[in-house]
């Protein structure tokens, strides 16, 4: 008994017995709504107070889906104020992977309340009653998901750009760069090349992958073109369009779409040789030569950012000079710093019908230059050309064996006379070359040799060759084939064709070319002889 209650006196406490003993047996009534007696303290002070079992309102459970299919939040609230630990979640883990659980703790009309808030992540299942003192709380089912049965594809961005400075004008370069943004769900990306009827477009490169900085985040697939506008006017350029496919549960969805299109503008060319830089330059192999002998002239084009087919050389035209083409070679470069290197070389064989002196023409070619914008003209010097007279060859005279009937009909006659008439002309052809190559007349050999090659071999995989070196023979022949494509166009300025007539006649039919070979070489000698005894 405490202080306050040892000095009342006996009669008033025995007077409050009385009237508690009655309220007690009152109906209804329940000492713990009564309010304490004077001087007691009740239990609810600073520290925390469960409520009692008997409370009106048990607790209640709610489950909500979360942003992902796999991912949910389990809300329970309860009355009056409850420590953290006081939820028993332990069958919870033995399905789900759950998350930090929090608490937050308030006061609304029925008085203080509890919630914990717990994170799930896993597939929907029947969940067990979890236990708070002595309640059992039941949990509700999973909720079904009808807005998220379909989520949204994965965001793939492209984007489109160019990459030139300035105006641009027909024949000039410049690239068209594709940037995907493509996210770890999609699969087997497809791109269609780039297209347009007014533009020459060509693959820049392979393409490039970069990574994302982490793992998980989308990477960027780069694809790069060369373009070159063909006219002047706008130019719109639809991207490429892009297809892929995603997984959605268990089935591939496909993907599809293309980065917005580009109009840029084509201004037009005062002339159509456009470049940023043009040069032009020749060599001989010599400057000098005896009547007979070629000088071979190798021009080299070098064209940087333009269109190298609006190069037109002009023909050379001198009297009493013979030029003879011997094709070209072209190649294209994409350098280093972004710029379009086009690069064409010339060969020309140049034979003089007398001796004296000749004088090549300059050439001239006005461009536009790009860089500064104005127009420029590119002049290639003329240069001059000697030819001297064959000290070795004597004046040529006529000679009475020239009226006689060659040798080579009275060869032939019996030949005529047999059913070989579609091998004719391939006969004569190879009877050609052997003259050709007994004479020591390199580049009527080589004239002789391409033509009979061309009946010899109707079929070849190269039917428009120019080079004799890439005729199908052995390598010894090929030897002799190099022999006499430098006596063409090389400084070997003495050249014998007996090897190679011998060495031929092993690709035409046995006997035939024997006999042939031996009729041209034969009527050589005598009409070496005939006019040896002339010169007496």
């Amino acid at each position: 008994m405490s202080r306050a209650h040892r000095h009342l006196s006996r009669p008033r406490l025995a007077w409050m017995l009385v009237a508690l003993t009655a309220a007690s047996h009152a109906p209804g009534s329940d000492l713990r709504d009564q309010a304490p007696l004077p001087g007691q303290r009740g239990r609810q002070g600073d520290g925390v107070m469960a409520p009692s079992h008997q409370a009106s309102q048990p607790p209640r459970a709610e489950i909500l889906a979360a942003e992902r299919p796999d991912e949910w939040r389990l809300i329970i609230e309860a009355p009056g104020r409850w420590p953290a630990g006081a939820l028993v979640i332990t069958p919870l883990l033995r399905q789900f992977a759950v998350g930090r659980v929090s608490l937050q703790q308030g006061m609304g009309q029925d008085g203080p309340s509890t919630r914990w808030l717990i994170p799930l992540h896993g597939q929907p299942a029947p969940l067990p009653p979890l236990r708070l003192a002595s309640w059992s709380i039941p949990l509700p089912p999973f909720p079904a998901r009808e807005a998220d049965t379909a989520p949204p594809p994965p965001r793939v961005i492209q984007r489109a750009s160019l990459s030139h400075e300035g105006p641009l004008y027909p024949g000039q370069p410049f690239v068209y760069a594709l940037h995907i943004t493509l996210p770890d769900p999609v699969r087997q990306p497809a791109l269609e090349e780039l297209v347009h009827p007014d533009v020459t477009i060509r693959r820049l490169g392979e393409d490039e992958w970069r990574p994302g900085a982490r793992a998980g985040e989308p990477g960027v697939l780069i694809r790069r073109w060369l373009l070159q506008a063909r006219r002047a006017g706008d130019v719109t350029l639809t991207a490429p369009r892009l297809q892929a496919s995603y997984l959605l549960g268990n089935q591939s969805q496909t993907l599809a779409g293309r980065a917005a299109p580009l109009t840029l503008h084509v201004d037009e060319a005062p002339l159509p040789l456009v470049a940023r830089r043009l040069t032009l330059s020749q060599q001989f192999t010599r400057r000098q030569a005896t009547l007979g002998e070629p000088i071979i002239r190798t021009l080299r084009l070098r064209l940087e950012d333009g269109d190298g087919s609006q190069v037109n050389l002009p023909e050379v035209h001198v009297a009493g000079l013979r030029v003879q083409g011997d094709g070209s070679q072209r190649r294209e470069r994409f350098l280093a710093n972004g710029r379009l290197l086009y690069e064409q070389e010339w060969r020309q064989a140049l034979r003089a019908n007398q001796p004296g002196d000749y004088l090549l023409p300059e050439i001239r070619l006005p461009w536009l230059n790009t860089q500064n914008g104005r127009i420029e003209q590119l002049i290639l010097p003329g240069q001059r050309l000697s030819f001297t007279p064959d000290p070795a060859s004597p004046e040529t005279s006529p000679s009475p064996s020239a009226t006689r009937i060659p040798l080579l009909i009275w060869t032939l006659l019996p030949l005529l006379l047999v059913a070989c008439r579609p091998r004719l002309g391939r006969w004569l052809a190879f009877y050609r070359l052997q003259q050709a190559l007994r004479r020591g007349d390199a580049e009527g050999s080589r004239r002789a040799l391409l033509h009979w090659r061309h009946r010899r071999w109707p079929e070849s995989l190269s039917p428009a060759i120019l080079w004799p070196g890439e005729i199908p023979v052995s390598a010894r022949m090929a030897a002799a084939l190099d022999t006499l494509q430098a006596a063409c166009f090389g400084t070997l300025t003495h050249f014998d064709g007996a090897p190679l007539a011998l060495g031929l006649c092993a690709y035409e039919t046995r006997g035939i070319a024997g006999l042939l070979r031996r009729v041209a070489w034969l009527d050589g000698t005598y009409r070496h002889k005939d006019h040896h005894k002339e010169t007496q």
